[in-house]
């Protein structure tokens, strides 16, 4: 039998018993989701709150979006979820007593104390339910194989230390996350404060500074589009290729880039680039970020922004960013959004004195600052854990 890498020891410092091999049945219940009637949904709180599928799920936890005073399938606060149908084998915990409906299954141990570890142990097994889910176009598993899947199930006292042990990695996960949520929130709330001027920064004197002016985008910075490169993509380039995947949601170039061998000048320190396609939302349309260095070039579909003024290009970007609103509104096309030149140039950019922008682009890059820094925590510690549960489970 397998026996994990990482074992703990007893409160003796003597090895546990070996960890026998169970199917899920023998040590939990198991209820497998019922769809109330559409017509019984709300949006009003009337009813118990429905958990359908992955679409309610967030973070681990259920995040149901509608109710229903319809109740087939009941789960309890603190049962864990599991998704049976596409994708599957998601692990989630309820915050909720809710309703389950047909794409979710609750799961709950037969014992407090194998509850915790039994949430561990899933998390473990996430990707073999894929190899169960049958159907070609609509992935789901069966009651019988969530039933009978097997898992190895140590004694209870070591159960008991091993989730003790995990839950304080959680704890730590999840107040880096709030912090991340909370940092976040912050920035938004005072970036919507600088930008509609109603937070004013002052010179060294104490004194306000003049007024603020405002521009086409197109007055302010020299606007050039890329060209293809696809065919040149080279992994040992010695020039990093901006593409429409090089920049991440948050407005932000990524750290990784494919690379080209040769460059076209098309990129300085100090430019902008901006997504100019996106798929049909437009959730990418107009984001934006600055160029490190004079080792970039510019892709097709992606625009390149060249400041011909004195300004501050970090109060640029993160105005820019916080506008993007704009620039999806501006997108043309139905399954691809696409920018035009015009629709580029002619946004308003505001023009503080330069020396209010560099404060504000101060401002806002000591926040960044601290949210890459907490991210970067976040990011360790989940690989931390990561790696406790492949040397703790089998």
């Amino acid at each position: 039998m397998s026996v994990p890498a990482l074992r703990f020891k007893d409160d003796s410092g003597n090895d546990f018993p070996e960890w026998g091999i169970q199917p899920l049945k023998e040590v939990s219940t198991i209820t497998m989701g019922s769809s109330p009637s559409s017509n019984s949904y709300n949006e009003d709180g009337i009813g118990l709150p429905l958990i359908q599928g992955n679409a309610d799920i967030k973070e681990r936890l259920s995040s149901p979006r509608i109710f229903t005073s319809q109740i087939t399938k009941e789960c309890n606060e603190g049962d864990l979820l599991l998704s049976v149908r596409a994708p599957v084998g998601t692990i989630a915990i309820s915050r909720h007593k809710a309703c389950i409906g047909r794409g979710i299954a609750s799961i709950r141990a037969k014992s407090n104390s194998l509850q915790e570890f039994l949430y561990q142990s899933l998390l473990e097994l996430e990707p073999r339910w894929k190899s169960l889910s049958q159907g070609s176009t609509f992935e789901a598993v069966n009651s019988d194989e969530i039933k009978n899947i097997e898992i190895s199930v140590p004694s209870i006292k070591e159960q008991s230390k091993i989730a003790n042990f995990l839950t304080a990695v959680d704890e730590k996960i999840t107040q880096l996350t709030k912090k991340q949520d909370l940092l976040t929130q912050y920035k938004k709330g005072v970036m919507q404060q600088i930008f509609s001027q109603e937070l004013r920064f002052k010179d060294d004197d104490g004194q306000d500074f003049p007024e603020w002016k405002f521009c086409a985008l197109g007055e302010a910075f020299e606007y050039k589009n890329g060209k293809s490169f696809e065919n040149e993509v080279s992994e040992n380039g010695n020039y990093f290729l901006v593409t429409l995947n090089s920049i991440d949601i948050a407005g932000k170039l990524k750290a990784e880039h494919k690379r080209v061998e040769k460059t076209d000048n098309s990129l300085h320190k100090n430019d902008l680039v901006m997504i100019l396609s996106d798929v049909a939302h437009g959730n990418f349309l107009g984001l934006t970020d600055i160029i490190p260095s004079d080792m970039y070039v510019l892709n097709q579909r992606i625009g390149g922004l060249h400041a011909k003024v004195n300004l501050d290009v970090r109060f640029a970007s993160s105005y820019i960013n916080f506008n993007q609103k704009y620039f999806k509104l501006h997108g043309q096309g139905s399954s691809q959004l696409n920018l035009s030149k015009g629709d580029v140039l002619d946004f308003s950019l505001p023009q503080p004195h330069i020396k209010e922008q560099t404060k504000i682009a101060n401002f806002l890059t000591a926040i960044d600052e601290k949210l890459t820094n907490t991210q970067s925590q976040l990011e360790l510690v989940k690989q931390y854990k990561q790696g406790l549960l492949q040397q703790m489970f089998v």
